[in-house]
């Protein structure tokens, strides 16, 4: 049976990466940043069935079946869409993510981006720009399925793998070609520190002095070693790792409170958030380019401006980053559920 807690979680902490992206105040999302990625490491790692420590077959699979088939697809179809997105200035030569601009593609770079998205899952379009999680889950995975097959002893596991990840971070050397360096071992020290968690039967979220604790760790954290999965250095390592479990703990802690109230609109909202992450992550890019819309008709900007990703950030920051963070979760959720609804009455008939 699913964990409603987990669920709950990985919907809280997708929510928090809309808001994130939605363009909210800087030392929100840093404090934000500290811990909404991570978790979704750690509960992949506190979901792992130890039945997979002898049918790695069947881990493989589902890895590849859960994660690379879903990425492979989705940045397929968003290439595939590339030329019409630049006529409809979702992208332009003019603006982009970082003032990285696009371009028409040529059928060469069409068959040079699709070959790079399938051998090392990389070059997905800016629409995804969430996608990196997705190698980092995936490629992490397999960092951790290795870890826990060869090393015995729990600690040392768990030092191996931030060993590995502080002399990656701090060589900034990757496997070449595929661009496999401290990110993935970070996810994969997240991942075993859910699995090892969960196989100790730890409650430490359970307990609202933790919780506390936590939040206020995380924001020390935050003032004096701001870091994030997609930017941290060798020597945040360490205390970024301890901030990234307390802060996803004490989302857990929200999380299993919110599980209590069975049925209330809060619950069912979080538990069908939490049951579709994969399609906030893939949508609420393009969502919020009907915010960035309404923004250039209100105050009359160019309809270059559409391009700037993922957020028209000026006017973001000025307050529409609420509008961008409701839009970027309701319209990938509310989709979601109208296709289900009309699929389950298309079968009926």
């Amino acid at each position: 049976m699913r964990d409603n807690g987990v669920t709950i979680s990985k919907g809280i902490a997708i929510m928090l990466m809309v808001l994130g992206h939605a363009g909210c105040p800087g030392p929100l999302n840093v404090y934000l940043s500290m811990m909404r990625m991570p978790l979704f490491f750690f509960m992949s790692g506190y979901c792992f069935k130890e039945k997979y420590l002898t049918e790695t077959k069947a881990y493989l699979t589902r890895r590849v079946t859960g994660i690379y088939w879903p990425y492979l697809k989705w940045s397929l179809f968003f290439l595939l869409i590339h030329n019409l997105c630049f006529h409809l200035n979702i992208y332009n030569d003019e603006y982009g993510f970082k003032d990285r601009t696009l371009h028409l593609y040529t059928l060469a770079e069409y068959v040079d981006h699709a070959i790079s998205i399938i051998t090392k899952m990389s070059g997905h379009e800016q629409l995804l720009g969430g996608f990196w999680f997705l190698k980092s889950l995936f490629i992490g995975s397999l960092i951790f399925y290795i870890t826990r097959q060869l090393v015995k002893s729990p600690p040392a596991r768990m030092i191996v793998l931030l060993a590995m990840t502080v002399i990656l971070s701090f060589t900034g050397w990757k496997l070449p070609y595929f661009a496999i360096g401290a990110r993935e071992a970070l996810g994969a020290f997240f991942l075993m520190t859910g699995h090892e968690y969960k196989s100790y039967s730890l409650k430490w979220h359970h307990h609202k002095a933790f919780f506390l604790a936590a939040i206020l760790l995380v924001g020390i954290g935050s003032v004096y070693w701001p870091a994030s999965m997609m930017s941290f250095t060798y020597i945040k390592v360490l205390p970024y790792a301890i901030t990234a479990v307390a802060g996803t703990l004490a989302i857990f802690y929200i999380a299993n409170w919110i599980a209590t109230k069975q049925n209330t609109k809060l619950w069912r909202f979080l538990v069908y958030t939490g049951g579709y992450t994969f399609n906030v992550l893939t949508w609420h890019f393009l969502s919020m380019k009907v915010v960035s819309l309404a923004i250039i008709g209100i105050y009359g900007l160019s309809i270059k401006q559409l391009a700037k990703f993922p957020v028209i950030e000026s006017y973001a920051r000025n307050g529409w980053w609420v509008i961008y963070f409701i839009v970027g979760v309701a319209v990938p959720v509310a989709g979601t559920y109208i296709y289900h609804r009309v699929r389950a009455k298309n079968n009926k008939e």
